[in-house]
Formats: structure tokens, sequence, C-alpha cells
């Protein structure tokens, strides 16, 4: 038979070859989106500078681009920088540069967990296709996965879990166990391998907290771990957001040992749960969670994640030292002990399951968002291979629970012993700490891969339409608010149009009020019309609409919707309602009210905290759950100005309009001049900028306060209305 440590030995060495294995070399997480010029771009003339953007924002100071020319020599001025207004982007300014082929060099250091990804791609000037095949070359774009920073992140996690453990598992679990018990008055309220274990956890504490800040200096360097008295360890601690954070948990840790060594005081020990709970939350603030576009939710979830994890697993670990403590007592009191321990802490263990289960199914489709990419990316298969090993986790607390508890109840109930069975739950419980240690790996290890939600990300704006014989493709890049690329391909019958007297852009805004705003493209040839500009100006739902004017054919409007965000926010976020986030604390409302009124005794802490509380989260996770959401306005024309459109508006206008406005909208119909007030003169009206298509659309849907105009939202349908809108744009004085 195989000795129990060789087993533990055989599963953490084949967990660590897979890990190995699948992230060798591993996209990081400030992954690079596009470039200015874009990889393999042949330039007629030299750019001033080279911009690039990356998926999350990034450190400035410490991340770099180098442009080089064919001999290897720099030719760039070596003043990068981050845009202020848009930290994802960053930017070199270049020499005027001869004919030639270069390469783009990067490094960037994500500001959000440090993770370091570097990559180069090649661009030309002139024409070097003889030279060298520019566009056959490839762009890279990677990073090595720092096996220092998982072995802190690791050791880091299994510090806190074993500090913040150790309290709730005495208050809840232990002392009532102990107050049930006959073998209580003999045993310590606090066993002194707790002590123990709590002085382990702050050398784990510190030497991870050491070994995470060389680790993040080597990232800076260039190296696995940087010299502690190297200038990358000062330039980390004292121009980058991660060395604040990492001095701040020097400083929590440090109160933690003040607080442990100094006169022994309650208040004190539930100062160190505080500052371990504080110390969690930074985790979860370098997570992947803290860089969603609206964080604070990903970030509670994912705090509320490691925090179920320190109840469950760190009881755990108290649980077997506590079970050590009771070789002291007889069997007889022994069995019954350790039968009201399974019972009180099996009531931890399921609230703890329940929000883990809730936290980590959130987390996991704000994350992948697909079962393909669950099953094809790194991200998703460590994912699939902490689940594994969690469910062996699950199934041993189902065996304690189900199996051993009651034979142990039953025992109790009779006043025997068991001793082979109260043995063989001590060897069970060492396993489940064992195996909690394991799943803890691949969980730091998902710490340091992309997730597949942010890998995909790109935020180029697209869009396509067919008008008569012209199909118009349309790109806007980067697609934020700012400053974006407008390019606009038309081909007819698969052939580039060359003959356009103009092409045209409309913007206008869904939600705010704005009049439309245009921009005139250049051709550039071959069917190609671009142009650059600020017209995508806030954070709103825009329709992009595309004007084409050809000689001896009718113009093509196409009319494109997108959503433009703020570059900040300009990631998806699938799960970023208000009902998720209101089921959500629902359902830790219904799981705290139960954990509360399941293991505190004392009735006035029930009702204060385990019913106020619970019911104050679950209302306000039923307000976010049926609080009407903010409808869209939907007030910008979504028909082109077509001449189908304006035919069909004008046989409108005949019909409902004439009679008071005249056959010229100048308001001299014949029965308009027995109204008083005299019907408007449409004419003036119609001319672009006096009135948006949405305020036109207002007053037939609503008719004009004060005047004699009636409303035709029961009379013309929606369609209807917009052709309206689209011919009495035709009145307007030419």
């Amino acid at each position: 038979m195989k000795r129990p440590g060789i087993q533990i030995g055989l599963i953490l060495t084949l967990v660590l070859i897979y890990s190995a294995w699948v992230v060798a070399p591993v996209t990081a997480h400030a992954l690079l989106i596009r470039s200015i010029p874009e990889a393999n771009a042949s330039l007629p003339v030299s750019p001033a500078q080279v911009e690039l953007f990356f998926s999350e924002i990034v450190e400035g100071g410490i991340s770099s681009i180098k442009v080089l020319d064919s001999n290897a020599k720099p030719v760039d001025l070596g003043d990068v920088k981050v845009d202020p207004v848009d930290p994802t982007h960053m930017t070199v300014s270049l020499h005027s540069l001869k004919d030639g082929v270069y390469t783009v060099s990067w490094k960037a250091i994500s500001a959000t967990d440090g993770h370091l990804t570097t990559g180069s791609f090649p661009f030309a000037i002139g024409n070097v296709e003889t030279l060298f095949p520019v566009q056959a070359a490839t762009q890279t774009k990677s990073a090595n996965l720092s096996g220092s920073a998982l072995t802190a992140k690791w050791l880091f996690l299994i510090a806190l879990i074993i500090l913040v453990g150790r309290l709730p598992f005495k208050v809840l679990i232990w002392r009532p166990s102990l107050q049930q018990s006959e073998a209580g008055p003999s045993l310590p309220d606090e066993p002194k391998e707790w002590y123990l274990l709590t002085r382990l956890a702050l050398m784990i504490l510190f030497f991870s907290i050491g070994l995470g800040m060389l680790s993040e200096a080597g990232q800076i360097a260039g190296s696995e771990l940087a010299l502690p008295w190297g200038p990358e360890m000062g330039l980390l601690l004292t121009g980058t957001r991660l060395g604040m954070v990492w001095l701040v948990r020097l400083l929590l840790a440090c109160s933690i040992v003040w607080l442990i060594v100094s006169r022994n005081a309650t208040w004190k020990k539930w100062g160190v749960l505080g500052l371990g709970l504080a110390l969690l939350l930074s985790e979860s603030f370098t997570s992947h969670a803290a860089s969603e576009p609206l964080p604070f939710l990903p970030v509670l979830v994912d705090w509320v994640h490691l925090v179920a994890i320190s109840l469950w697993v760190g009881g755990l670990v108290y649980f077997f030292a506590g079970l050590r403590e009771t070789r002291q007592v007889g069997w007889k009191q022994r069995t019954a002990l350790t039968s009201i321990l399974i019972m009180h802490f099996s009531t931890l263990a399921l609230i703890c399951v329940g929000l883990l289960g809730i936290s980590g199914v959130y987390s996991a489709i704000l994350r992948i968002g697909s079962l393909p990419a669950l099953i094809n990316t790194p991200y998703g298969q460590v994912l699939l291979l902490k689940l594994g090993l969690a469910a062996p986790l699950v199934g041993l607390g189902a065996v304690n629970l189900l199996i051993i508890s009651p034979r142990l109840r039953r025992d109790r109930a009779n006043g025997a012993s068991n001793l082979q069975l109260t043995t063989r739950f001590g060897k069970i419980v060492l396993g489940e700490v064992v195996l909690a240690c394991i799943v803890l790996i691949s969980a730091s290890l998902l710490s340091s891969l992309p997730p597949p939600q942010i890998s995909a990300t790109t935020s180029d704006l697209t869009g396509s339409a067919q008008v008569d014989d012209l199909q118009i493709d349309l790109s806007i890049s980067p697609g934020r608010v700012g400053v974006n690329t407008f390019t606009m391909w038309l081909t007819s019958g698969g052939q580039p149009v060359q003959s356009v007297k103009e092409a045209l852009l409309r913007f206008t805004p869904n939600q705010t009020n704005l009049p439309p705003s245009e921009i005139q493209l250049t051709g550039k040839g071959n069917g190609v019309f671009s142009a650059r500009g600020t017209y995508l100006s806030l954070a709103d739902t825009w329709q992009v609409q595309s004007i084409v004017r050809r000689e001896n054919k009718f113009d093509a409007f196409a009319n494109f919707d997108f959503n433009v965000e703020n570059p900040a926010t300009s990631k998806s976020q699938p799960l970023g309602t208000s009902q998720v986030a209101g089921g959500l604390v629902v359902a830790i409302g219904l799981i705290f009210g139960f954990g509360v009124f399941s293991l505190v005794r004392k009735f006035a802490f029930q009702t204060v905290s385990g019913g106020l509380l619970s019911v104050a989260l679950m209302g306000l996770g039923l307000v976010l759950l049926f609080q009407t959401q903010p409808v869209s306005s939907n007030l910008v024309n979504p028909i082109p100005p077509n001449p189908q459109s304006i035919a069909a508006g004008k046989v409108l206008f005949t019909r409902r309009c004439v009679d008071c406005h005249g056959a010229g909208g100048k308001g001299d119909g014949p029965e308009g001049l027995t109204l008083n007030p005299h019907p408007a003169d449409l004419t003036q009206h119609a001319v672009p900028g006096v009135h948006t298509d949405a305020q036109l659309f207002q007053f037939l849907t609503d008719g004009v306060p004060n005047s004699r105009m009636p409303s035709f939202k029961s009379k013309l349908s929606e369609t209807d209305r917009w052709n309206l809108v689209n011919f009495i744009r035709t009145l307007a004085p030419k």
C-alpha cells in the first residue's frame, strides 16, 4: 500500500507539471489590442509617433516602447508616455525616418495585477517589398509565467486562510462544542497548536510578501527576481500603484504582529480578523475583478469568494488541530465531542459552499462567457482542473455530513465510543486540508492567466450594408470616446467604386439631445475613404449614417448603430446589470441569515445581526432585482432618407398635411389660412440644426402645445412618421 505522503506528493507534482505545460508561454493581462502604425504596415512616409492600445491600464514609468531600425539601433526619442485621459494608450515619438524596415518592441506591466506582457512587430516605410516581405512577418505577444509570483500568491493565500479562519472557528464551532460536551472543562479554549499555526502563518505571510515584491520588481528588470537593493525595487515601491499595494500589505502584516504579541485583549483578536479580511480585499483589488469596467460588484464577489474559502479551509485546519487536542480525553468523550464538532462545522461548511458556488459561477460567466472558451483556452482548462480538484473536497465533506456524522451521533446518544471511526475522520480532515492546498495552486494559477473575455477583446466598431448596387463597409477605430479613424470601403459588383462626388458620415447620439455632426471622408483610392476626428465625443449609443453621392445615381444612405464607451469601460461586461447584482445580494442575504440563526445561539444577536441585516440585504437585492431599467429614447431616425422613404413621406404629406401646411410646407394651405394660430412654416423648421429628426418625430407623435397641430401617434405608424420626417427635410431652402 502506498503511503499517504507519497500520494499527496504525486498529486502536487502532477498539478505543477500540468500548470507548467498549460502556461509555458502565456499572454499576460495588459494585452495589445491595436497599434498605430498597424503591425506589418507599409507606410509612404515616416510616422510622427508609435501608438499602442492595451486591454488594461498600464503602469507608466516601467512600461516601455522601443523602435529599432534594421541594424537594431533605436530611432525613437525615448519619451514614452501613458495617456492621462486614456491610461490604456501608450506612445513614443520618432525621429524622421528614412525608407526601410523598423521593429517596435514593447513591454507593458498591468497597473491592476502587475503582470508583464512583451511583444514586437515590424512596419515598413517606402517601397521595401523587394528588401523585406513585411506582410509575411508576424507579430509576437508573449510573456512567461513567473514561478516566484505564482508561489508568492499561493503562500499569501495559505497564510491568510490560517489567520482569518482562527477566530470564526473558535467562536462559532470550537467554543459552542466544548460547552455542549462533557470533555469541555478539560480542554483549553484555544489549543496550543493554534498558536503555532498562527505564528507559522505570520512567517509565511511575510515571506510571501517579500517574495512577491522581489518577483514584481523582477518583472521590471526582466528577470525572475530582483535584488532587494536594486533600482527596480525602488521604482516599484515609489512609482507604481502595485508598489503601494505591497507596502499596504506589509503595513497590515506588521499591525497583525503587533496585535498578537502585545497584551492580550478581546478586541485585538477581532482586530487580527479585520486586518486579515483587509489583506484578502487587497488580493481582490489586484485580481481580474479589479480590471472589469464596473469593478465594484466583481471585486465584492471575489472578496466574498476568498472569505468563504478562508472560513471553510481555515476551519478545516483548526478542526484538525483541535482533534489532535482531544487525544487527552477518553474515547467516549472524544467520540461525543467529534460528533458535536461535525454538527457545528457542517453548517458553516454548507454556508461557505453556497457562497463559493454563487460567486464562482458569476465570476466564471463574467470571465469566460462561453463553453468553447471554457474548453479550448488555458484559463478555462485550469478552471476545469480546479473544479475537478474541488469536487473530491466537497465529496469528502458530504461523506462527513451524511455518513460519519450520523454514526457518531448515534454512538454519542448510546454513550458508546468509536475509536476506529473517530481516527478515520481525523485522517479525512487532514486529507481535506491537503486537497484544499492543492486547489489553491490552481486558484493562484487562474489569477495569472488572462480570461478569454479579456484576451478576445477588440474595440473596433464595424458594420456593412447593401444599398442598391452599392456595398458599404464601415470601420471605426479604436471605437471609443475620443479621436477615432473612420474608414469606409465602397464596392459595386465586387469592384471598388472609383467615381464618388462626396462621401460623408453623419453622427447622431441616441440618449443625448445634441444636433447631428458631419465629417467628409477623403478618398484614398480603390474605393477607400477615410478621415480622423473626435466626432464620437461622449459615451452613448450613436447612429452613424453614411451618405454616398455619385454622378447619375441616387444618393445612398446607410445607418449603423454603435455603442460607444469611454476608454476605461471599453470591455464588455455581460453580467453588469442590476438584476444580476440583485439576485446575488438576495442569495447572500438568505445565506447570511441562515448562517447566523444556525451558528449563533444568542437571541439578541440573531435578531439584530441575523434578522435585520439579512432582511436589509434581501430588501436591497429585491430593489435591484425589480428596479425599472432606463429605457432608451431610441429617437434617432432609423430610416435613411433614401428615395423610397422620401417618396413614401411625400404621399403621407399630401394626404395628411397639405390642407394645413400647403404643398410647399409654408403654412399656407387652404384650411391653414382659417386657423389661429396659423400652421408653422415647415421650410424654416426643416433646416438642419433648427430641430433634430427626433424633435420633428416628437411633434408628429404628440402634437405641438399651444397650436392646432394634432397628434398622429394613433393615426400613423412609427415607420410612416419617420418617412414623413425624411420628406419634411426636403422642404428646407436649398
